[in-house]
């Protein structure tokens, strides 16, 4: 049960990263052109990157976990 968290944990952490990073790409590029473009499509790519790369982290981890690494 806790591995399934920890993927799930991974999953979320990841998505709030990647749109973070998204908001401060935007909030720079409106510093430096003074123009706001935010894009949905971007976001929506954010989101699935994020979601991808916290996935493969959380498995990750959990399989770690299950084959008893030390550290883990």
């Amino acid at each position: 049960m806790i591995n399934i968290l920890f993927i799930l944990f991974s999953i979320l952490a990841g998505i709030l990263l990647a749109e973070i990073a998204y908001v401060f790409l935007l909030i720079i590029e409106y510093v430096m052109l003074g123009s706001f473009n935010f894009d949905l499509t971007s976001a929506w790519h954010y989101l699935k990157v994020g979601a991808g790369g916290g996935g493969i982290m959380g498995v990750g981890i959990a399989m770690l976990r299950y084959f008893g690494v030390k550290g883990f």
